[in-house]
């Protein structure tokens, strides 16, 4: 790997792209950047490559797309990468990178489209400067460590609502970079939504999505996210977010996926999500929901799993709702308490029946002691009982013996 990054010749140090996704590549990555200023598309991706991030990967200054995914890349991200101003795509998914999230990844990457940093060691707040981002339109920092709330700035992410096209102003297709080695190549890019992994390439212009799943984010799901009309996945599943689903969440018409679930929300279902033709996967489970499921068509689509684990009634679920419009709780749950209820009974009956037979041995034992008449008429009872035990078993061993004596 150094043989060839570092002792190029001048021809090859010239080319645009650089290409070595899914080899086998090993070892770490040699820090001779330097040699190749012309690069504006660098794919390292689906190899087995370790150590740091090289600094001289910082004087890359006209690199558009950075991909070093599903590798084994540790330490941080490299300072030295705030030079590249001009990339539109950061993919680091997959590795051992830790630290915080750079925060001149927003002051400094205006142009950037893509945020890739999925199934890392990454931790500390989301910095509000990823808000200048204007152009981004995939964020994706699932399983992670991060913490802290949502920015409420996220509707800075004009990109996420403005309608997607294929071609920019000029007719050129976005995402598409091309040298006079190689031609064409198409940009893609692999992310999880709609419950599995997808991958994009051909239309990757026209996707959007966050995707904050797995981390230990706080706090409420922020209004301004229902803004981004133009978004069509969003994913904050398995954090510790509370409160109540925003009211006005039927805005986001484009939504296609979303996935609330193992999280802590309370409150009821927005009637609003029965305007929310394009949804064709929700996931709202293992939360603290309550109330009847909004009617809709596109509620009804979806099946239990959805729902479950909260407190809900109505259609799909089989559990109807009262009177009231309100669920009457699930029945194996009343089913424990009467059982418990029972039990309880059971244990009390146990605890006053033994204190009835102690509070009933005192008092006889009490008096006794105290009453001289009561301990001479029992003594003369034990007397009494002892002589007639033994003139009974001496009259039975008098005739045995002479039974015995015959013989």
């Amino acid at each position: 790997m150094s043989l060839f990054l570092c002792n190029t010749t001048s021809m090859i140090i010239t080319m645009e792209i650089l290409d070595l996704e899914g080899n086998q590549l090993t070892g770490e990555l040699p820090d001779c950047w330097m040699k190749w200023r012309s690069l504006k598309m660098l794919n390292l991706g689906n190899n087995m490559l370790s150590g740091s991030i090289p600094n001289s990967i910082g004087l890359l200054v006209h690199l558009l797309s950075l991909n070093l995914y599903n590798n084994r890349f540790s330490g941080q991200i490299p300072l030295s990468m705030q030079n590249c101003t001009r990339l539109l795509k950061i993919d680091f998914g997959g590795n051992d990178l830790d630290g915080n999230i750079p925060t001149w990844v927003g002051t400094n990457l205006g142009n950037l489209r893509i945020l890739i940093l999925r199934s890392n060691k990454l931790s500390g707040e989301i910095a509000l400067d990823i808000c200048r981002l204007k152009s981004l339109q995939i964020l994706d920092l699932s399983d992670n460590m991060v913490s802290g709330i949502i920015p409420r700035c996220v509707d800075n992410f004009t990109a996420m609502t403005t309608k997607r096209s294929l071609v920019d102003q000029y007719g050129e297709r976005t995402l598409d970079y091309s040298d006079y080695y190689r031609g064409v190549f198409l940009e893609s890019a692999s992310m999880v939504t709609k419950g599995r992994q997808l991958l994009y390439d051909t239309i990757l212009p026209l996707v959007t999505n966050i995707d904050l799943s797995q981390n230990n984010l706080s706090g409420d799901i922020p209004k301004e996210l229902t803004s981004l009309v133009e978004l069509r996945s969003l994913n904050v599943s398995g954090n510790h977010l509370t409160g109540l689903i925003p009211d006005n969440i039927g805005n986001m018409k484009q939504l296609e996926s979303l996935d609330f679930s193992r999280n802590s929300l309370f409150g009821e279902i927005p009637s609003s999500f029965a305007s929310m033709s394009s949804l064709n996967y929700l996931n709202l489970s293992y939360n603290n929901l309550t109330g009847k499921i909004p009617e809709s068509t596109q509620l009804l689509s979806f099946n239990e799993s959805s729902f479950i684990g909260n407190n809900l009634c109505g259609p799909p679920l089989t559990s109807s709702c009262g009177n009231d419009g309100k669920s009457p709780g699930p029945r194996h749950k009343l089913a424990d308490q009467d059982e418990e209820d029972d039990k309880s009974e059971i244990e009390w009956f146990y605890v006053f029946l033994s204190l009835g037979y102690a509070v009933g041995l005192s008092a006889f034992f009490t008096t006794w002691i105290l009453k001289k008449s009561w301990r001479d008429a029992y003594y003369e009872s034990l007397e009494n009982m002892w002589d007639k035990v033994y003139v009974y078993f001496y009259i039975k061993l008098t005739r045995l013996t002479r039974s015995l004596g015959r013989n």
